[in-house]
């Protein structure tokens, strides 16, 4: 169903719905309802193992996705949207958790119910609002769906909720630094070679790991490893005489540019081989990057990074940044592939102080957040 379709029909059903939502029925829901990732993801989990007296769901529209996850956690647990008893089901819930879109689309929802953005990142990027491409009608909409139903959204630091509510165009008071569930993972022990052997049996032994997770361009395909003297057999052969691993993560649309790169020791992880990774960020002893904010997360490991924003100005200039790019990605940004490889085996201490540095500006959440969260909704509810 179309979201035009989805907001028509919610828009007479939630005339029909029950005018006091039951408290108790959490719904969940993430990327266009399609897709079983960010916190909304790790916050779902929270509850359907610890929390007996709620009633969680999570809304799957994808039939396939849905049937897996069904498989796999329980029937009970995942719904659809598309129907009008699935619409009419989650308006009857009394709170909503989302990262990105809404269970579904209508004017008016937050007015009988808890809404709870819970987002996906630290804006690095402008989002909603301050996005320069954002078109006038898309402004108008995402005000009146987005902005005026959500009760709070929530974000990692103080420093951070001036430029969240401009974002949303929402009151400071209702931007809560409570954290992101997703990031618990990264808080306990996790083993590289159970994970990633779970992904790919065959892999080779290893002793250091790398994710290499650029961020999707809109104007054209990214550039991996973006050196002029770039040679894939050096690099294999380095991979291999340090027992390294890489791993590509590129957008799902982009997932044919890693393809010549693959081998023995660099292997593809996209949407289909972990559908979200921050839960196991803290597996790769060092981040590859540009501009994703992937690696806001990635610094509660205290490991390295890298940087490689080879496009920086053609991607800054159109997509406009919230924080000055430089003072903020505390990383070597080599721009020849010795320095890239150096970079790879060895740190300078510098980067040490410059992470704790950007860390203490954008994570105040330093332990496991999903209990706090619920704590704090189950008070909202009790009131």
């Amino acid at each position: 169903m179309s979201k035009i379709k989805s907001l028509v029909l919610a828009e007479f059903l939630k005339h029909l719905a029950d005018k006091k939502p039951d408290p108790h029925i959490w719904i969940f829901s993430s990327t266009d309802n399609r897709h079983y990732n960010y916190n909304s993801r790790y916050l779902f989990e929270y509850v359907k193992d610890n929390l007996p007296e709620i009633t969680p769901r999570f809304v799957i529209n994808d039939p396939n996705l849905r049937a897996e996850l069904s498989a796999e956690y329980g029937g009970q647990y995942f719904i659809e949207t598309e129907s009008a008893s699935g619409i009419r089901y989650v308006l009857n819930a009394g709170v909503w958790f989302t990262s990105a879109g809404l269970p579904a689309y209508a004017s008016g929802l937050g007015k009988n119910r808890l809404i709870v953005n819970l987002w996906h990142g630290v804006p690095l990027k402008k989002i909603a609002l301050l996005d320069p491409n954002l078109k006038k009608m898309s402004r108008i909409y995402f005000r009146k769906i987005f902005s005026e139903n959500y009760t709070y959204v929530l974000t990692t630091s103080h420093a951070l909720v001036p430029l969240m509510a401009k974002s949303f165009d929402i009151s400071e008071d209702l931007i809560k630094v409570w954290g992101q569930p997703r990031n618990d993972g990264m808080f306990q022990p996790n083993d590289p070679a159970l994970i990633l052997s779970g992904i790919y049996p065959d892999l080779p032994e290893f002793e250091r790991t790398v994710l290499y997770a650029p961020t999707f361009r809109d104007y054209g395909q990214v550039r991996l490893f973006p050196f002029d003297d770039f040679d894939l057999n050096r690099m294999e052969a380095f991979l291999e005489e340090h027992k390294m691993l890489l791993f590509i993560r590129t957008h799902i649309a982009e997932q044919g540019s890693a393809a010549p790169y693959l081998g023995k020791r660099i292997r593809f992880l996209g949407n289909e081989q972990a559908e979200d990774v921050t839960g196991i960020l803290n597996i790769f002893d060092c981040l590859i990057t540009d501009y994703s904010s992937i690696y806001i997360d990635y610094l509660l490991t205290d490991k390295s990074m890298i940087f490689l924003p080879y496009d920086r100005k053609e991607y800054l200039n159109g997509r406009g940044m919230n924080f000055d790019y430089d003072e903020v990605t505390p990383g070597p940004k080599p721009d020849t592939f010795q320095s890239f490889l150096d970079a790879l085996l060895t740190e300078d201490s510098h980067w040490k102080t410059e992470r704790d540095r950007v860390n203490l500006l954008f994570n105040e959440i330093h332990e496991p957040c999903s209990a706090q969260i619920c704590e704090q909704i189950l008070k909202k509810i009790q009131q």
